[in-house]
């Protein structure tokens, strides 16, 4: 009994470990977007344009690595990505030109976005009841912000025992390349093996199949099947609207150091809070308000709102407004992005799909909610280096937009699903006179 009591809280650990440990060197300029700058001796808009061919995972990679999670054992295609993580990593250190960064960022991009991301979904999905989907991924962004802060202090530790710098850097990546292959054991031994689960799943598709005449399904009428879904693109959208901000929200390291002129180490410091820290307090209030509340569209409703206004703000406020206030204010718009992160996933169960189709969904619905990958690092990269200080002007319209269009979007969300729940009481009603 103890040993089952335990076993959900360790997967979630494991998961959340394997989830952080793929995602920090991918996105390293989240949180060292300076020292990972000189270490390239790459301009902003080289920067940009890595994340924008990482990007490219999500169109292509996600929707294919989906449809493969929900047909094979996908407890080694998840443990593999940790393993191609840390040997990638690898490389990258010991041949460290952009041309070779380019190189793995595609393979960064495949063990990730391809293997790792709607394989992940899946499992933190198939731990709970349909009823408890907003606290499980709630705490699944809880259990990720851990790492998240544990696996930067260690690289913080590393950069600076090596005197900082590129040698500082090259120390720290290999760090998380060793924690990714240490990751990789204990997660073949934690992780349940799904082969019966997926047998069941099969026979019960199989059966399906057999009482509709026998219908042949291929992997180009389930995407066209799932795309003509309208909960597909809703929760595209909404993943769009809250990764866009988080996205715009990373930028508030070279903020700090160019327009406030803070040093790199405080910078990181507060990157990591604000990027990691947030997470423990903003994951699982998202999740339980998401429970609690009884829709995720309320929830990202709230989270949209709080960021028109924190960028409103940062728009008319006068340069002499005193740091630790925009340090402040950063880090509650921190917090409302992981409580969007902690409910948007939740919108899959709210908007009906099925739990056999959770990783083909959400690998299309990928492909368009994390596509700000695929130009606004670029966007903003140039922006930066032709306009300097005044690119950060153009970074808060830009993102203000985008979040008034999730707002719509939550709106048009709960529309729906009001007419939908009156349909339903109408067709009781009927039911009960006939």
């Amino acid at each position: 009994m103890e040993k089952k009591s335990l076993k959900l809280p360790i997967t979630l650990l494991v998961l959340g470990a394997c989830w952080s440990i793929v995602y920090i060197i991918p996105f390293i300029q989240y949180i060292w977007y300076d020292p990972f700058q000189q270490f390239m001796n790459a301009t902003n808009t080289q920067m940009g344009l890595l994340i924008t061919i990482y990007g490219f995972g999500n169109v292509f990679g996600a929707p294919i690595g989906g449809w493969i999670a929900d047909r094979f054992n996908y407890k080694y295609i998840y443990v593999g990505s940790v393993l191609l993580n840390g040997i990638f990593t690898l490389i990258f250190v010991m041949y460290p030109t952009y041309f070779m960064a380019i190189l793995m960022w595609i393979g960064f991009a495949i063990a990730s976005l391809l293997m790792n991301y709607p394989t992940h979904i899946k499992m933190i999905r198939d731990l709970t009841t349909d009823e408890n989907q907003g606290k499980i991924f709630g705490m699944n962004e809880t259990c990720i912000g851990i790492f998240n802060i544990v696996f930067n202090a260690v690289m913080m530790v590393f950069y600076m025992k090596f005197m900082e710098g590129v040698a500082g850097l090259k120390a720290a990546m290999i760090s998380i390349a060793v924690l990714s292959f240490v990751l990789t054991a204990i997660a073949m031994i934690v992780l349940d093996n799904p082969k019966e689960k997926i047998a069941a799943e099969r026979a019960k598709k199989a059966a399906e199949a057999k009482e509709k005449a026998a219908k042949k399904t291929n992997v180009v009428a389930d995407f066209l099947m799932i795309m003509k879904q309208p909960a597909t693109w809703l929760v595209a959208i909404s993943i769009f609207a809250v990764y866009s901000f988080l996205t715009t929200l990373t930028y508030f390291t070279p903020y700090f150091t160019d327009v406030l002129g803070v040093a790199v180490t405080f910078s990181g410091g507060v990157a990591i809070l604000r990027q990691h820290g947030m997470t423990l307090l903003g994951a699982p209030i998202g999740g339980i308000l998401t429970d609690k509340v009884g829709s995720p569209s309320k929830v990202l409703l709230g989270v949209y709102t709080i960021g028109i206004l924190g960028l409103g703000y940062l728009l008319v406020a006068d340069a002499g407004v005193a740091a630790q206030l925009l340090i402040a204010l950063t880090l509650i718009m921190s917090a409302a992005v992981y409580i969007g992160r902690g409910a948007y996933y939740a919108t899959i169960t709210e908007a009906g799909v099925s739990r056999n189709l959770t990783a083909s969904t959400i690998g299309i619905a990928a492909a368009v909610g994390f596509s700000p990958d695929l130009f606004q690092f670029t966007l903003f990269g140039y922006w930066l280096d032709t306009l300097g200080t005044q690119a950060y002007t153009y970074m808060f319209i830009f993102q203000a937009v985008v979040l008034v269009i999730g707002a719509l979007v939550a709106l048009k969300i709960l529309h729906i699903k009001k007419k939908n729940a009156q349909n339903a009481c109408l067709v009781a009603e009927q039911t009960e006179l006939n």
